[in-house]
């Protein structure tokens, strides 16, 4: 399946790995031993694709999705065959959409009292709006972060015959990294406040990727909200080795599109910052900053027939050029993420060289790359 036929007239692509993404599904549900997933497809699926992505999770039993914004959950509403699934807001939602919220089944999270006022006088007596309770316990950017919000929260929804609870949740700051300490004052946190105010377990999900990852015996619940696992790769720092073997879901490649040779002292590329110390042959590709493949990217490393060339001289926003050790044809594949033969490039591999984390590499590469799916 293509995306569109960019492939044919542009030759740079992303493929991915749809069985992949199920496998690290199943793999990570057994691992945290749940029950239920939220899976979490915003920003594009993490740029895989979220039609793609949820229809394929969607078919191994998946009907819980979470999104960032009510733009990408309209998108899973229209696209998406079914309505046997629940949408979760992410993040603060504008309070004077709540009809459109309640018209296309999407929960958003909220954290305060006010945002809840308003919404119910926006809805008819018998309009019913599904919401998840947000709890701030460390991150900082929203929730309720008491004891007292958390038990007035609840109990103002559980009172309205106009909002219904479907959930309560807390996000984790360091669950992928070292520092466990804020880790456990989070989650300490958490139950003191939803057991304080009386908030069933059933309601609770705490794990994202990181904490269903490393910390999954310390969560007292049967749900994961998870988005980065899915996509096989590693959520956080890398000197914490990865507890189970995800499967890579992501390539990215191009093809040849002129082959020359350059002769010493010739240069390639803004501000001839490469020189060619000897005649060597180069190759320059379709794809640049505009791609997402990013202008700090130059000197990474490429895969040609199962060996690595380099990329020399500047990105630049359509093309690069990389360095080779003979001539090829116009038209060879060039792996620039993903496995050629016995050689290969992780999307954790290319994040560290540009100094970043996978996520952003991810939801940087642009529509200008059509996704093919397998």
């Amino acid at each position: 399946m293509i995306e569109n036929d960019n492939v044919v007239t542009r030759p740079t692509w992303i493929e991915i790995d749809l069985k992949a993404i199920q496998y690290n599904a199943r793999l990570i549900m057994k691992h945290a031993d749940a029950t239920r997933m939220i899976a979490v497809v915003k920003a594009d699926a993490y740029g895989h694709g979220a039609v793609a992505v949820t229809k394929a999770l969607y078919d191994i039993g998946i009907r819980d999705f979470a999104v960032a914004t009510i733009s990408e959950a309209l998108i899973l509403r229209q696209e998406v065959d079914h309505d046997d699934f629940n949408i979760l807001l992410l993040g603060v939602q504008d309070v004077s959409q709540v009809k459109l919220m309640v018209e296309n089944r999407l929960m958003p999270a909220v954290g305060t009292l006010e945002w809840l006022y308003q919404a119910v006088s926006f809805l008819t007596d018998s309009q019913i709006l599904d919401v998840h309770l947000a709890v701030d316990t460390g991150m900082g950017r929203m929730g309720a972060n008491s004891q007292a919000d958390v038990t007035e929260l609840y109990h103002f929804i559980q009172k309205s015959s106009q909002l219904r609870l479907n959930g309560v949740f807390t996000h984790f700051a360091t669950a992928d990294d070292d520092n466990e300490a804020y880790y456990k004052q989070q989650v300490t946190k958490l139950y003191q406040w939803v057991n304080g105010a009386g908030i069933p377990k059933k309601y609770w999900h705490l794990a994202n990727s990181g904490s269903a990852l490393w910390h999954h015996n310390e969560i007292d619940t049967d749900t994961i909200r998870v988005g980065s696992v899915l996509y096989g790769f590693n959520p956080g720092s890398p000197a914490l080795d990865m507890s189970i073997k995800l499967k890579n879901v992501l390539s990215l490649k191009s093809r040849m599109g002129a082959v020359h040779q350059l002769q010493a002292g010739e240069s390639v590329s803004y501000g001839a910052t490469y020189t060619a110390e000897h005649a060597q042959w180069v190759a320059t590709l379709p794809i640049g900053y505009a791609d997402g493949y990013l202008r700090r990217m130059g000197g990474m490393k490429v895969l040609v027939s199962g060996e690595e060339a380099q990329v020399v001289g500047r990105i630049t926003m359509d093309q690069i050029v990389i360095a080779l050790d003979k001539q090829y044809p116009v038209g060879t594949e060039v792996t620039l993420i993903g496995r050629d033969g016995d050689e290969k490039i992780t999307i954790e591999d290319f994040a560290t060289y540009a100094g970043t984390i996978p996520h952003e590499i991810l939801t940087s590469f642009g529509v200008r790359l059509p996704r093919i799916y397998h």
